[in-house]
């Protein structure tokens, strides 16, 4: 992968940070796109190879997405991995105006408006990734914003892959990660501690998604249990909420 670029967001935190230290190791020249660059100052200056260029770009703001382009004229993307995503873990009725818009355009629509920016620039065989989540595939109570929008993005991903068949497009689908966006996600870290004994770690899914885009996968599900779990859910959906209906309320 040493003669890759590779476009990164998502990258101050998380899942994302894991896959920077990963791709730099692998000697990936990465450009991140993050709201608050302060935040990688010290792994910046460790890069010796100057293989890591951050651009500062608020991907709830569609002049920063849109001003992109400057950055990019003369050169070739060969991946976008697409890491950042928002959430709140509350009733419907409980979300703001703003809450709900913030959360279908970062995890759902500014990536379209990132994608339409930089395909230009992207090489005829990019790899495109996108974190997305087992929510999609399932509904719960407290958590139907989020879910909704993950739904959306990974059918996005999916479509993008039949529309574009000369990139690689992997969707990465996961359970709760150990990160710090259950902070935000629910404050009262009801949901984070209910599901911590099943929590993926960062560093793991992200060696994970390593091999993913060497070996060219299409789909990524952790953990492996879950996703099958979710096949036999899918089957009667409505059934097993009548039936079950505590483990589709994530805070309960």
């Amino acid at each position: 992968m040493s003669s890759q670029h590779f476009v990164l967001t998502g990258a101050t935190s998380g899942v994302g940070l894991s896959l920077l230290k990963l791709l730099l190791q692998q000697k990936v020249r990465v450009t991140v796109l993050v709201r608050s660059p302060q935040k990688l100052t010290a792994l910046k200056n460790k890069d010796e190879d100057n293989l890591l260029q951050i651009i500062e770009c608020d991907l709830l703001n569609m002049d920063d997405i849109n001003g992109l382009h400057q950055y990019f004229q003369n050169t070739t993307i060969t991946g976008l991995i697409y890491s950042a995503g928002m959430g709140y873990f509350k009733s419907i009725s409980d979300h703001s105006a703003q809450e709900i818009t913030d959360t279908y355009n970062l995890n759902v629509v500014h990536f379209n408006l990132l994608f339409k920016v930089l395909q230009p620039h992207l090489a005829t065989k990019a790899t495109i990734v996108g974190i997305g989540s087992q929510a999609s595939h399932i509904t719960q109570a407290y958590a139907a914003h989020y879910g909704a929008s993950k739904a959306a993005f990974n059918q996005l991903l999916n479509a993008l892959r039949l529309e574009h068949p000369n990139y690689h497009v992997m969707v990465v689908n996961t359970g709760p990660i150990d990160t710090a966006f259950h902070q935000k996600a629910d404050p009262s870290l009801t949901y984070a501690q209910k599901y911590q004994s099943i929590m993926l770690d960062a560093d793991t899914l992200a060696k994970d998604i390593i091999n993913g885009i060497i070996w060219k996968k299409t789909e990524i599900n952790k953990p492996y249990w879950m996703n099958v779990l979710l096949k036999f859910y899918n089957l009667a959906p409505r059934t097993f909420e009548r039936l079950l209906p505590k483990l589709f309320k994530n805070k309960q």
